[in-house]
């Protein structure tokens, strides 16, 4: 048989009531104590009343339903009326645990609801704070700033009238200093204009004296100006008969009346005349000097003369090619313009290198190499003869 558990007495239970109670409440006073002191409003007061009738409510409701259930028990002793009351009624400490937490969870929900709020109404406030705060530094800021332009307004305004007293003040100065230079300027002009009459009365004045002392001096110095022209006259003379021998000498024919000028056109017409010869018999000096020069270099025998390329251009608009002791009548060779015309382009050689049959060839500007292979030959010729002559002589 199973020990039915002895019921403890009313006194011992709501002594551990009591002592659950305590415990309870210094529990909450621990956790309380750690959160910050917040001045009671009257609304707080009143939330605190209502929880305390209702906890007191429900602990009346507790009490009357487990008194109806041991009233029950004790009256159904049969055990197949115990099995349909379990089955009826069936317990869940769940349940239970959620029946008695659910007061303080609602509880701990509606604080921290309420502490949210508080927490979002503080901050809206610091918002409105700060934006209160930053309007009225801006506006702070736009009142100075007008104050500020206001007075920049005043300042240049006063600035304005002052620099235009200054500056009239200025002009009128400048004004004067002109006005005085100008009537000194003036008055120098006036003075440099009479000044200028009196010189040119005075040399009016000397003018006319020194034309009557040259009209004075005229009559005396006619006879002396005579002689100065006759001297004059003479020099020219000279000078005429000179140019007009050195024109002679040339070559050129004058006839007795021809004038100075006439005798000039002829000289510079002979002067270019030479020029273009010179230019035309260019090349067959160059030719020919350089021919001699190897023959008397190489192939001149021992007891024979040198030869010698004598340039009579600008004299006597000839070459002449002749031994070294021989006279310029005597030569072996003589280059020279057909008839004294350039513009027939032709040029003349006499060839006497061989004294059995004297040759005369003519040649264009253009046939120079044709002048130097015959000029060529015709050495070869003169070198054999004298080869000859020498070993007869022996």
């Amino acid at each position: 048989m199973k020990k039915r558990k002895r019921k403890k007495p009313k006194k011992i239970r709501r002594k551990k009531l009591k002592k659950s109670k305590k415990t309870r409440k210094s529990s909450k006073k621990k956790r309380f104590k750690k959160r910050p002191l917040r001045r009671r409003t009257r609304k707080s007061k009143k939330k605190k009343r209502k929880k305390v009738k209702q906890l007191i409510r429900r602990k009346k409701v507790k009490s009357k339903k487990t008194k109806r259930r041991k009233s029950f028990f004790k009256k159904a002793r049969t055990s197949g009326f115990k099995k349909s009351i379990k089955k009826r009624f069936s317990f869940s400490l769940r349940e239970f645990f959620k029946k008695i937490a659910s007061p303080v969870v609602d509880r701990v929900r509606d604080y921290q609801k309420k502490r949210q709020l508080l927490k979002s109404k503080k901050i809206k406030e610091e918002e409105k704070r700060k934006q209160k705060e930053i309007k009225a530094q801006s506006d702070l800021r736009k009142e100075l700033l007008k104050k500020e332009i206001k007075e920049e307004k005043a300042v240049a305004k006063t600035r304005t009238i002052e620099l235009k007293s200054f500056l009239r003040e200025e002009q009128k100065l400048i004004r004067e200093k002109e006005k005085i230079k100008q009537e000194k300027f003036l008055e120098e002009v006036r003075l440099e204009k009479t000044l200028e009459k009196f010189r040119k009365r005075e040399l009016s004045e000397i003018q006319a004296i020194e034309k009557y002392t040259l009209n004075i001096e005229k009559e005396d110095f006619k006879a002396f100006q005579q002689r100065i022209d006759q001297v004059k006259e003479k020099y020219k003379a000279l000078r005429n008969e000179r140019l007009r021998k050195r024109v002679e000498e040339l070559g050129v024919t004058l006839s007795d009346q021809a004038t100075v000028e006439e005798i000039r056109q002829k000289e510079k017409e002979y002067i270019q005349r030479r020029e273009l010869i010179e230019t035309s018999l260019e090349s067959f000096v160059r030719s020919a000097t350089s021919l001699i020069y190897q023959i008397n270099k190489r192939y001149l025998p021992r007891n024979a003369d040198l030869l010698r390329v004598i340039n009579l251009v600008y004299e006597q608009s000839e070459i002449i090619i002749r031994e070294d002791q021989e006279q310029n009548e005597n030569f072996l060779m003589l280059i020279y313009v057909k008839d004294q015309d350039v513009n027939k382009n032709l040029i003349i050689v006499e060839d006497k290198t061989n004294p059995e049959k004297h040759e005369t060839r003519e040649y264009n500007k253009s046939q120079i190499f044709k002048f130097g292979e015959d000029l060529v030959n015709s050495m070869v010729r003169y070198l054999e003869g004298i080869r000859e002559r020498s070993k007869k002589a022996s």
